[in-house]
């Protein structure tokens, strides 16, 4: 796709809807001098507040800022799907009319403080046509490190949630005809759907196409009008071409999803995984085009022939065939490599046990060591008791000789005293 923006003829929807679709690359957009205006009457700053406020609104996980910097990004192309300002005024016209009274004005906003850039997105897509809540009129504050299209972004961000207020008053008062006055419809009431993507090159070579943001206003969905703008990213002659088509959905749009052709088979979308995932809850998903794309048949002298299709099919079966004698041969040669580390840990394990064996001996043999060790010194032990008992009892008979040095003499001399003779001649 070349250029900026791109225009699409209109297409109907169910309810009798009908929708403008254009592709514009906001990035090129403004930085191209006298851009053309993406929506009659409407600024371009204005139509770009308008889809980050609807992004914003259906996904209030992301946050604004990082809703404004995806819709901003170089490469990124934006799908705006929008109504015609006439009919736009009849449906709310229709709306006031069924509820049967005519409103009375809104009282005058009072001034207080706002709490988030969030909280002055959702207000434009509120989808109510009740009195206007009472939000901020402050000014949003921005960190001064923030690149310059965020701080133009909200430089003219409470201008325009302002214009949007002024505008849903005059919605809720009838003229005498019943009619609402023209300047009442704003670009906030135009745009219904809105839809991110970007095309890449992976490093294996491959052209995907990732889907980075997808969001229906809520008073418009159940009417196809998502369908229409996966069937826009499936049309390669409009966003151009490419080989797979990859989104990170949400746990609860899978569903829809798989209805248009994505799978969520993870071994086939393991090979998208070096596409970040800038957001969190979400899934891989892909969609493989045909081999034969609306480029092709575009072509005057294309001819989808039998043989065609049985030579792709031939290519097919070969590379399939291909694929499954590698993994035969993969498959093969990690058996043999099995059964060499089975034998390799067989043999490990006997020289364990040998080892665990050996070990036993050696713990019985050094337990036996200190058995006679243990009784050699109780052997020792007592002996020495024994020694030091006997010198303990000489050392005492010693002590009573020297205390008792009397007596011991006249022992001695009892002892030595001569018998004496009785008259018979015995000694006695």
């Amino acid at each position: 796709m070349e250029g900026c923006m791109v225009r699409l003829h209109s297409v109907h929807f169910r309810g009798a809807f009908s929708a403008q679709p254009i592709i514009v690359n906001f990035h090129e957009l403004f930085q191209t001098r006298d851009a053309p205006t993406i929506l009659p009457t409407v600024k371009n700053e204005d139509v770009l507040r308008a889809v980050v406020a609807l992004l914003d609104t259906s996904l209030p996980e992301i946050g604004p800022r990082d809703v404004h910097e995806t819709v901003h990004y170089p490469g990124i192309h934006t799908i705006i799907l929008s109504q015609d300002h006439a009919d736009v005024l009849e449906d709310y016209s229709g709306r006031a009319s069924q509820k049967g009274t005519n409103l009375s004005p809104v009282p005058c906003k009072a001034k207080v403080e706002a709490d988030s850039t969030h909280k002055l997105l959702t207000e434009l897509y509120s989808d109510s046509e009740e009195s206007t809540e009472e939000t901020s009129e402050e000014m949003i504050a921005t960190e001064t490190s923030v690149s310059w299209s965020w701080e133009q972004f909200c430089e003219g961000l409470q201008e325009f949630v302002d214009g949007a207020r002024d505008r849903k008053e005059k919605r809720a008062v009838q003229q005498e005809d019943g009619k609402i006055l023209p300047s009442a419809v704003g670009v906030e009431s135009l745009i219904m759907a809105a839809a991110c993507y970007e095309l890449k090159i992976l490093s294996t070579g491959d052209m995907v196409l990732q889907l980075s943001l997808l969001a229906v206003r809520k008073r418009y969905r159940h009417l196809g009008i998502g369908s229409y703008i996966m069937e826009l990213l499936k049309t390669q002659s409009i966003v151009g071409k490419y080989d797979t088509l990859v989104a990170h959905a949400d746990t609860d749009a899978i569903g829809f999803f798989k209805f248009h052709g994505l799978t969520d088979d993870p071994l086939l979308n393991d090979q998208f995984k070096e596409l970040k995932d800038d957001w969190t809850n979400s899934i891989l998903m892909s969609y493989l085009p045909p081999f034969t794309t609306d480029l092709e048949m575009r072509n005057p002298v294309f001819s989808l022939s039998l043989r065609e299709v049985e030579m792709n099919m031939d290519v097919a079966r070969s590379q399939a065939l291909f694929a499954y004698q590698q993994q035969v041969m993969c498959v093969t040669r990690l058996l043999e490599e099995v059964k060499i580390l089975r034998k390799q840990l067989d043999l490990k394990r006997e020289e364990v046990d040998r080892l665990n064996s050996k070990l036993e001996q050696e713990k019985r043999k050094r337990h036996d060591i200190e058995n006679k060790f243990l009784m050699y010194r109780l052997k020792n032990t007592k002996e020495l008791l024994d020694n030091i008992a006997s010198d303990s009892d000489d050392q005492g008979l010693i002590e009573r000789e020297h205390a008792n040095p009397g007596t011991q003499g006249q022992e001695t001399a009892q002892s030595e005293e001569p018998p004496f003779q009785t008259t018979e001649g015995a000694g006695v």
